[in-house]
């Protein structure tokens, strides 16, 4: 007998607990349920969302808890990803140094053995674009420097992996840019792989494309563009953008290494510039002097 007395009090309790969690639950029901225009209402219902707040935080904090080991565990997975990309890409990038080393190294022994002379020496100033200025009929930008930084007109302007324009004109702090996908842009290139030579040209929309290819020679899609150094004020071997396809009309066209219309910071290239020779005083040989 005293077990059922206790069992009949257990269920008493429980079924007290249970209508009173439904009371709860049907008066903050009816807290949200009713309008909003009577203050009385609203500071019960403010009142209540004092209480209930606290609560929920405190019922949650497990749930958060969770989540944010969750996240850490995700957070530590792509790490190891990433780590793992690392290494390889690090691998590569020494491969390349030592390779770039044994070239640099037979490079000054050709130079050397064929009287070659050295190549101009350059150096970059960066630069911040602070306005784009690209329109459909133009293509250039401004950058935070000019002439009190020894920024000349016609210097080239690199991005962060490529040529991206050419400085057109300079203020004492400021300077125009010419991007390498306006029309009146013309840089000479060649084909690193091919060792074709071509001008690039822009057109006004989001990539150039190369003319004054030499009838016989082709180039293939994914060669590497540099810049073939011919007119003295672009160094030569700078990379510039990469062969696309062959379009119907026959245009090459050229992707760019970098998004030349979302530029932020980019680097003027300075170089000793190449001195031209004297302009001949007595008559040219094979002409009479009259």
């Amino acid at each position: 007998m005293a077990k059922l007395s206790a069992s009949t009090n257990d269920n008493r309790f429980i079924s007290a607990a249970g209508i009173a969690a439904i009371c709860v639950v049907v008066a903050l029901l009816l807290l949200f349920a009713l309008p909003r225009n009577n203050p009385q209402i609203e500071r019960v219902r403010m009142a209540a969302y004092d209480i209930v707040t606290p609560i929920i935080d405190l019922l949650s904090a497990p749930f958060i808890a969770l989540r944010n080991v969750g996240d850490s565990v995700n957070e530590l997975g792509e790490l190891r990803i990433a780590n793992h990309a690392l290494t390889a890409e690090n691998e590569v990038l020494r491969i390349r140094v030592a390779e770039l080393t044994q070239a640099r190294v037979l490079m000054q022994q050709y130079r050397e053995l064929l009287n070659i002379p050295a190549e101009p020496q350059f150096e970059m100033i960066p630069v911040r674009v602070v306005a784009d200025l690209s329109s459909p009929f133009v293509k250039t930008v401004i950058a935070n420097g000019g002439s009190n930084i020894g920024i000349e007109a016609g210097l080239a302007v690199m991005g962060t992996n490529g040529l991206v324009g050419r400085v057109t004109s300079v203020g004492s702090n400021s300077s125009r840019i010419l991007l390498v996908t306006d029309f009146n842009s013309n840089i000479p290139v060649v084909g690193l792989a091919s060792d074709v030579q071509a001008i690039l040209s822009g057109r006004n929309d989001d990539a150039p494309f190369l003319q004054y290819v030499p009838p016989k020679a082709s180039f293939k899609t994914g060669d590497l563009l540099v810049t073939s150094g011919r007119g003295g004020q672009v160094p030569v071997g700078l990379p510039v953008g990469t062969v696309a396809k062959v379009e119907e009309n026959g245009a090459i066209g050229v992707n760019t290494l970098d998004d030349v219309g979302n530029l932020v910071y980019v680097r003027v290239v300075k170089m000793t510039p190449v001195e031209s020779p004297p302009e001949a005083e007595g008559p040219i040989f094979g002409q009479s002097g009259n």
